[in-house]
């Protein structure tokens, strides 16, 4: 499977290249009651199966469905915001449900 393209803001390149530590940038696809989206988390290492693309000195690992789902997706970061986000049309906001 070929890597989406997928880049960085600036500010979210210096983040994460701090925070990282080593690890890797982890996007799943999730679905639940509230539709689907995505979730960033750091990972170790990548799953076996994940896809995974450079982004300067920040490693991005995806499963096959978030993979095959974020061509020209743009992960930004901002402190008003409370962190990182994952700009793209496909993606949702979090809902929770129960």
């Amino acid at each position: 499977m070929p890597a989406p393209a997928i880049s960085l803001s600036s500010e979210a390149s210096r983040h994460l290249a701090e925070e990282l530590e080593g690890r890797v940038l982890r996007i799943a696809f999730t679905t639940g009651c509230g539709g689907s989206g995505y979730r960033l988390s750091f990972a170790s290492e990548p799953v076996a199966e994940d896809v995974v693309v450079n982004s300067g000195d920040v490693r991005i690992a995806m499963d096959s469905m978030a993979a095959t789902r974020l061509e020209g997706a743009v992960i930004q970061y901002s402190e008003e915001d409370d962190g990182y986000t994952l700009d793209h049309p496909d993606a949702v906001s979090a809902v929770w449900c129960g």
